[in-house]
């Protein structure tokens, strides 16, 4: 019985579910180090200065970026669970090389292995999810998904303590980084009775398997009209892609949708790359607020617990506050918490400490966690549609200054110290005119329609907002009609944007101005499920 029996809203709940893992697993790999790098037993190991901590530490990241980068080649080639469960291949192979190691090539060499296959499952696992969750609760799902990644981060935090608090031996850091494969595991045996992206199927020519797996989402027969229409729409935004799809060159030549073409690849990387630059990784050295060892490996245990706490509240806020407002205030309130903590840190009183540290809770609490889910794992896999390989590129270059600023923030602490603070805060406000004149808000938009915001002669931000108006009046209207009824394929608040090329919609470029032209391009609203 394929899917174990599933259908509709429990399948749904068994993607989230592990996609929720995968989360998790990501949440591991990023503590488990940091929970043990200054302990006694890894120090008598490995007798690392902070030169080499930075060095094994970005080895992960390393290897993420590559790992995203030859995802970025090869990964449309295979199906969206196949490269994932590829990706646990690595991900074994590198957790043991940690766990066996008795030297520090060894150790770099398994988390550089480690990184390659998270760089494949941080690229491919966002996107496998909102791929078969329906527009109208695709946010949310992911936020819930993205709780799990804070759960890894807790699990890592307190195990670390817990173990360090009672053995002083290499059984604690060596079952520290035990812990990512036994989650790989768990992935993987999930991954192998999930279905597989209709996207994905209809443009690799499975329809039949796509119709499968439709029907199990929308828990429908498979003829059922519900479910043709959506394959239609599909395969129509499929083809809009295809005879839309340009190469790296292509975005270098002058043309009419060139300029639209960059603004989309523009907006990906941009606000990926945002990520580094946010101010997350300064927070990890919290002896820049005078903090002890002790007290900091306690302290972020507890910010993790608040951190979770305060991620349940974004299940709701992604989808009625919407991803573009609530980027705009989240950097702005990144912005500030990084000035007031600059000066706190200038002051360098005990009050001014504990000042400091009530504004890393603010920080996690308020912006940090709202805005990395957004530039990471909702804002990004919505512009999938542009292509995967350029997405996967923007996802290597988030590793890759992540990696830059990881060397490069101790130094700068040990040099300027409360000056990194204000500088971190000064790029927080950069994101802002960024993120209001370039990025459109897809809350509710179905995946297919993201990809029409920007047709030439549109302005993305205003045809966001058409799109997103329609749908809602389209819904009033259906409510007020009594056609609404239970079930997935009709709560959906989605509408379809899919555009008419060909005949009917031939314009002449040289008569009509701008505006007509744009006016008649613009896509037909069609209900959506998914």
């Amino acid at each position: 019985m394929p899917y174990l029996g599933l259908r509709g809203t429990k399948l749904l709940v068994a993607i989230s579910a592990t996609a929720g893992v995968g989360f998790c697993l990501f949440g591991i790999d990023n503590a488990a180090l940091g929970g043990v790098i200054s302990s006694g037993p890894f120090e008598r190991k490995y007798n690392l200065d902070p030169t080499g901590q930075g060095a094994i530490t970005g080895s992960y990241e390393i290897g993420c970026f590559f790992g995203a980068l030859a995802f970025a080649i090869f990964g449309e080639r295979f199906s969206r669970r196949i490269v994932l469960l590829f990706c646990c291949i690595p991900l074994m192979v590198g957790t043991v090389l940690q766990v066996a190691s008795y030297g520090t090539a060894q150790l770099a060499v398994g988390r550089v292995i480690a990184g390659l296959a998270m760089g494949g499952i941080t690229t491919t696992l966002p996107i496998w999810q909102n791929e078969t969750s329906p527009a109208h609760l695709r946010g949310t799902l992911v936020c819930a998904s993205l709780s799990m990644l804070i759960v890894g981060q807790l699990i890592a935090y307190w195990t670390a303590y817990g173990l360090l608090d009672r053995y002083d031996t290499d059984f604690t850091w060596r079952l520290m980084f035990s812990l990512q494969g036994m989650a790989g595991i768990i992935m993987a045996g999930l991954l192998w009775v999930m279905p597989e992206s209709p996207r994905w199927l209809l443009s690799h020519s499975q329809p039949e398997a796509a119709r499968r797996v439709l029907s199990a989402l929308l828990d429908l027969p498979t003829d059922a009209a519900k479910v043709s229409q959506q394959i239609n729409e599909i395969s129509k935004a499929n083809e809009l892609e295809r005879e839309s799809a340009k190469g790296w060159s292509d975005l270098l030549r002058k043309g009419d949708d060139q300029g639209e073409k960059r603004r989309m690849l523009t907006v990906s990387h941009v606000v990926l790359v945002c990520q580094a630059f946010s101010g997350s990784t300064i927070l990890s050295y919290q002896d820049a607020v005078g903090l002890t060892p002790h007290i900091s490996t306690l302290l972020s245990g507890y910010l993790q617990i608040w951190f979770l706490i305060a991620s349940f509240a974004t299940w709701w806020l992604i989808e009625h506050a919407g991803r573009r407002n609530l980027f705009l205030i989240t950097a702005f309130g990144m912005a500030v918490v990084m000035f007031i903590m600059g000066g706190l840190i200038k002051v360098g009183s005990k009050g001014a400490g504990i000042g400091a540290t009530v504004m890393v809770f603010l920080y996690q609490a308020f912006p940090s966690y709202l805005f990395a889910l957004l530039r990471t794992d909702l804002v990004i896999p919505e512009f999938k549609l542009m292509s995967f390989p350029k997405l996967s590129l923007a996802v290597a270059l988030q590793w890759l200054f992540d990696f830059v600023l990881l060397m490069v923030t101790p130094i700068g602490i040990a040099n300027i110290g409360y000056g990194m603070f204000l500088l971190f805060g000064a790029f927080n406000l950069t994101f802002i005119p960024f993120v209001y004149f370039y990025c459109p808000e897809t809350a509710g938009v179905p995946l297919e329609s993201i990809d029409a915001f920007y047709l030439p002669g549109l302005d993305p931000i205003k045809e966001s907002a058409r799109i997103r108006k329609d749908l809602k009046f389209k819904l009033k209207l259906k409510l007020q009609s009594g056609t609404m009824t239970s079930g997935l394929a009709d709560t959906s608040l989605a509408v379809i944007s899919q555009v008419k090329i060909g005949s009917d919609n031939e314009v002449n470029a040289d008569v009509l101005a701008g505006a007509e032209k744009a006016q008649l391009e613009r896509p037909i609203a069609r209900e959506s499920t998914i």
